[in-house]
């Protein structure tokens, strides 16, 4: 391209010339012409009624100021033959090209004179006057309706990017996102505009490793930023690309960028940046946390005075907590305490609470928003007592501040006090679930062991049969799926196959869309066994595993023996403190298995930014162990991607109790961690260092040890009860002996019911059943009882006549018996009506 020092002195006086004895406003068209005002923006609905997906926010937005150094500085301001000619000796400047030389003048003379009927002193201008960038769709046959032919067509898309490439236009990014024939363009953009440097960027190892697909979203990104900005490729920054990533990110192409900002780093292009973009975004400022403000406004409080109250004291706060912590201090406080307030009482002022609020608020806290019970609320109770108590106690040094709002405080010291109640039974339940999965981890670990080998099995099967060839794994028949393609980049990236039989008794294998994703099931039934095995042998916490690192393993030769000790380095999690714990053989072997996966074959682990979904924030690049190749980034494992591992590992064992399929937790593995440690005999303070935890009370709370001493004791009283048995009662019972057992019982029936006397014992009252205990009375004979008693008192009213005093006495002893028979009787008869109803 010519520079505007070098255009000789005849062509620029032509051209001035020429602009003057033509002025602009006789170029424009006829009243009626479509080309005579804006193109309007495309529609927003498709032809099938369907809303168009908005790829970037950019459209129809002037571009960034040109560099003055710039390519496409020099053409701005020159007209229409002499662009040509620029454009020319940009694409050919060396004429070898006959095809070059016949149709670049054609095509770019149709597209520069059309916009050189637009307002504006440069064609960037014009080309946002003439509404085209807002148009991708619909630009060319709305500027041109009588372009209909194929050959039409294409001089005018083949011109548009002959004008992009020769650094004439900068079309937004929703328009070269959106047209279909621009990525021919942006590659012959790149080896007109960076010739000298795409070499050097196609031998760098990270492009060199990454598929054909992600070379070309790289490269394609690169120079959409390049021509956007007007850069030449070394001149580019890591601002340029971040607000790349930032526009288009609503067309859900915001993990594309990852292998191009890599690439430029690696190149030396981005100096002093960070080698991922998420690093890069992470010292941006890139945050998620809110405001305290924000924390409280988004649940729509009115402006007040206990709104502002509610944010100064958050902010008091603030400087003593972390972020996940003041969240949740501000749910409780605003959302289900004075939002609630609000709800029961608009015209509520300050914190004093008539009686009936109180009351109303309890019954509303005690059910959440879809009517099922609350099952903690006891945290809530104690944010707003600490609330009003702070109240009182900051009045003292700053009334003015604080004084005005202190008030009675609507939870009563009692409620608060269930709280140690609450805990004690949540204790007992976690310590029940820990005692009922102990015998089924050995069952579950086999389970994940079996289902990594499986997967293992099952990729080899894979790849070592050619593609459309069948295979057979633990009974189920395979067609491995082709993964040629016309194209490279479309050539997928995972080993496929579809299900032809499955055999009786056979596993079944889970689908994806209607095949089976081996890369996938492979890739799920390794991590699940490296996470099930390390949390069971380290009983760290779920956070804590996902910040392991390749820094994390350390060693220790203790003087005293010698020998290497293995560590593993636990960074500051839950309290804040880190803490270095012995690893077993076990561990060490999974723990190598997962640095040789991340690795993949390089000398080192690949940097990751993991994201913590409690602070909101992105951490540091490091060389995470449990992180994973997801497109061209490398992505820490996910919290619920953890999980569902461990929900697929249990559902794979086919665990179940009483309540149904068993689940595990990562917490479990704590639990059951703790639990063995301390059923060893491991000291508890020894527990609670290994864990991490500041508190014995904590530890004593996760070990759900079984009472041995009590089982022991058990079992020797019985042991001693044998041994102190008569050899004679272990030998078998005669006929005699059995014939007298089975008359014993028959001989249970009499008049007034049932004896239940004990087998081999006497009758110690001589059959007079009413004075036995052993009674059991039937309702039945109720008027027997009653005949019994009137012929007893008939006969003690004779004994007092005649004064048998012997006989009175037991007279009356024997209707003190059928008296309490009588009314036993009563009772039993009563009892059966009401459980027949």
């Amino acid at each position: 391209m010519i520079p505007p020092s070098q255009i000789p002195p005849s062509r620029a006086i032509a051209a001035a010339t020429r602009r003057g004895s033509s002025p602009r406003i006789q170029l424009l068209s006829r009243p009626g012409s479509p080309v005579a005002a804006a193109i309007p923006p495309d529609d927003r609905f498709g032809a099938d009624g369907k809303v168009r997906l908005m790829v970037a926010y950019d459209a129809g937005q002037p571009p960034p100021p040109l560099p003055a150094h710039g390519a496409g500085h020099a053409v701005q301001h020159l007209d229409v033959d002499d662009t040509t000619a620029a454009v020319l000796d940009r694409l050919d400047p060396d004429r070898r090209s006959v095809l070059i030389g016949k149709t670049v003048p054609r095509r770019c003379r149709v597209l520069l004179g059309w916009l050189d009927r637009f307002e504006g002193d440069t064609w960037e201008q014009r080309w946002l006057a003439s509404g085209a960038d807002a148009a991708p769709k619909t630009w060319a046959t709305t500027a041109f309706p009588d372009f209909t032919s194929t050959w039409q067509r294409a001089d005018l898309s083949g011109g548009l990017y002959m004008l992009i490439q020769a650094r004439v236009l900068r079309p937004s990014y929703g328009w070269l996102l959106t047209c279909s024939r621009v990525y021919v363009g942006l590659e012959r953009f790149l080896q007109i505009n960076a010739s000298d440097d795409l070499p050097g960027l196609r031998d760098l190892q990270p492009y060199r490793h990454a598929l054909a697909r992600h070379q070309r979203d790289a490269e394609h990104g690169i120079a959409r930023v390049m021509i956007r900005t007007g850069k030449p490729l070394v001149d580019l920054q890591g601002e340029d690309l971040l607000h790349y990533a930032d526009v288009v990110r609503t067309s859900g192409r915001s993990r594309r960028e990852h292998l191009a900002w890599e690439l430029l780093v690696t190149l030396g292009v981005f100096t002093n940046e960070p080698p991922t973009l998420r690093a890069a975004w992470s010292a941006k400022g890139n945050t998620r946390q809110h405001s305290v403000a924000t924390l409280v406004d988004r649940y729509g409080i009115a402006p007040s005075g206990v709104r502002d109250l509610l944010v100064d004291y958050l902010n008091e706060l603030k400087p003593g907590m972390d972020y996940a912590s003041l969240s949740g201090l501000a749910y409780r406080l605003v959302r289900l305490f004075w939002w609630e307030i609000l709800q029961i009482n608009p015209s509520q002022a300050d914190l004093r609470l008539d009686p009936h609020t109180t009351a109303t608020w309890r019954e509303r806290l005690a059910v959440t928003s879809d009517g099922r019970p609350r099952r903690e609320i006891h945290s809530i109770l104690f944010a707003i007592r600490a609330l009003y108590r702070d109240l009182a106690e900051w009045a003292h040094d700053d009334p003015a501040r604080w004084g005005v709002w202190v008030a009675p405080c609507p939870v009563p010291r009692a409620q608060s006090r269930a709280a140690a109640k609450d805990k004690r039974r949540q204790k007992a339940q976690t310590q029940a679930r820990t005692r009922a999965l102990t015998p089924l981890l050995p069952a579950y670990l086999a389970a994940a062991h079996a289902r990594m080998d499986w997967g293992q099995r099952l990729l080899q099967a894979a790849q070592d049969t050619p593609e459309i060839e069948t295979f057979v794994v633990d009974g189920v028949h395979y067609t491995r799926r082709p993964t040629t393609s016309r194209y490279d980049y479309l050539r997928p990236s995972q080993t496929w196959a579809d299900v032809l039989h499955i055999e009786p008794g056979a596993r079944p294998v889970p689908l994806d869309r209607g095949h089976v994703n081996i890369s996938k099931l492979e890739e799920d039934a390794f991590w699940a066994w490296a996470i099930v095995e390390t949390l069971r042998h380290s009983g760290i916490r779920i956070e804590e595993l996902l910040e392991l690192t390749q820094l994390s393993l350390r060693h220790y030769t203790p003087a005293t023996t010698n020998t290497l000790v293995p560590l593993l380095h636990i960074v500051p999690s839950k309290t804040d403190a880190e803490r270095l714990i012995p690893i077993s053989p076990e561990l060490v072997t999974v723990l190598l298995a997962v640095q040789r996966r991340a690795k993949n074959g390089a000398d080192q682990v690949p940097l990751s930014v993991r994201y913590d979904p409690h602070e909101k924030t992105h951490g540091e690049p490091l060389p995470h162990l449990f992180a994973r190749r997801l497109g061209t980034r490398q992505e820490v494992i996910s919290p619920f991607y953890v999980r569902t591992l461990l929900g697929g590992t249990a559902a794979w064992a086919g665990l179940r109790d009483a309540d149904g399929p068993v689940h595990f937790t990562p917490h479990d593995f704590r639990r059951l961690f703790t639990t063995e440690l301390v059923g060893s005999g491991l000291p508890l303070h020894i527990a609670a260092s290994l864990l991490g935890h500041l508190s014995l009370d904590t530890t004593r709370g996760y070990t759900a040890v079984f009472p041995e001493h009590v089982i022991a004791a058990h079992e020797a009283a019985i042991e001693r009860r044998r041994k102190l048995r008569p050899d004679g009662e272990l030998r078998s019972a005669t006929s005699d002996e059995w014939a007298e057992f089975e008359q014993h019982f028959l001989l249970r029936k009499v008049a007034l019911g049932s004896c239940h006397r004990p087998y081999g014992t006497p009758c110690v009252h001589e059959h007079a059943c009413t004075r036995c205990r052993f009674l059991r009375v039937d309702p039945a004979q109720i008027g027997r009882i009653e005949d019994m008693t009137a012929n007893a008192e008939a006969r003690l009213s004779e004994a007092r006549d005649k004064v048998w005093l012997g006989e009175v006495a037991a007279l009356e002893e024997s209707l003190g018996h059928l008296r309490r028979r009588h009314a036993e009787a009563i009772a039993q008869q009563n009892q059966d009506t009401r459980e027949f109803s």
